[in-house]
C-alpha cells in the first residue's frame, strides 16, 4: 500500500508539471494575438516510428499537412478511445476541410502496440486515422518532444499493467508549428470553430 501510495504521489507531481508546461504554451496563445493562430514555433521535433502498414514515418512525411495528433495507448479503457472518436467525428463535420488535415495516433505503449495492434485498433475510428509505434527508445523520443507524460501502473491488485498519460490533442499547421493544444474539457464546438478559423486565416496569408 505504502509503494502504490509513493507511485501515485510521483506520477500525480509529474502530471503537474507536464500540465503546467501545456498551460504555458497555451497562455502564450492567447497573448500572441498577430502569429496566425500559432501558439508555438519550437514544438515537436524528428522522429522515426513505423505505421500501421509497417512502413518506417518521419516527421517529413506530414511536411505541408495539417495534423491533429493524440498519444494513448490501444488498452485504454475510456479515454483514448473517447477522444479518438471526438477526432473521427470533428473530422466528418468539417466535411472538405477535413481533406487537409491527418489524423495521427501515438502510442505510449510500444511494448502492448505492435503494428498488427494498432491496425487492428485505428480500423475502428476515422478512415484516414494514422497509428504509429516504434521501438521504447523511439516512443520516448518523441513523447520527449512533445511534451507527453506517460507511466506504467500496476500494484497488486491488477493483472495487467495500465499506462497513466497526459492527454492532449495537438493541432498543427502544414509548418511544423503548434497551433492549440485541445484539452478533454474543451467542447467539440470550439476545438472546431478554432480549427476552420486557422485553417481560414492560413489560406489568407
Amino acid at each position: 500500500m505504502k509503494k502504490r501510495l509513493i507511485r501515485i504521489i510521483v506520477c500525480m507531481t509529474v502530471a503537474l508539471i507536464v500540465a503546467g508546461g501545456i498551460a504555458g504554451y497555451q497562455i502564450s496563445q492567447e497573448q500572441n494575438k498577430n502569429a496566425s493562430f500559432v501558439t508555438a514555433t519550437n514544438f515537436g521535433g524528428p522522429f522515426t516510428l513505423v505505421n500501421q502498414d509497417n512502413k518506417i514515418v518521419t516527421e517529413k512525411d506530414f511536411e505541408g499537412r495539417w495534423r491533429l495528433i493524440y498519444f494513448g495507448f490501444t488498452y485504454c479503457p475510456a479515454i483514448c478511445p473517447t477522444e479518438l472518436q471526438r477526432i473521427t467525428g470533428i473530422l466528418h463535420d468539417l466535411e472538405n476541410d477535413a481533406d487537409q488535415i491527418t489524423p495521427i495516433f501515438i502510442s505510449v505503449d510500444p511494448q502492448r502496440d505492435t503494428v498488427d495492434v494498432m491496425k487492428n485498433y485505428i480500423s475502428l475510428f476515422h478512415p484516414r486515422l494514422m497509428g504509429l509505434t516504434g521501438s521504447m527508445a523511439q516512443v520516448e523520443e518523441v513523447k520527449k518532444s512533445y511534451k507527453i507524460y506517460a507511466a506504467k501502473v500496476k500494484d497488486d491488485t491488477m493483472t495487467e499493467y495500465t499506462v497513466d498519460h497526459s492527454s492532449f490533442i495537438y493541432f498543427m499547421n502544414p509548418n511544423n508549428d503548434l497551433v492549440r493544444i485541445f484539452r478533454i474539457e474543451d467542447s467539440t464546438q470550439d476545438i472546431k470553430k478554432v480549427i476552420k478559423a486557422a485553417l481560414n486565416a492560413y489560406k489568407s496569408e
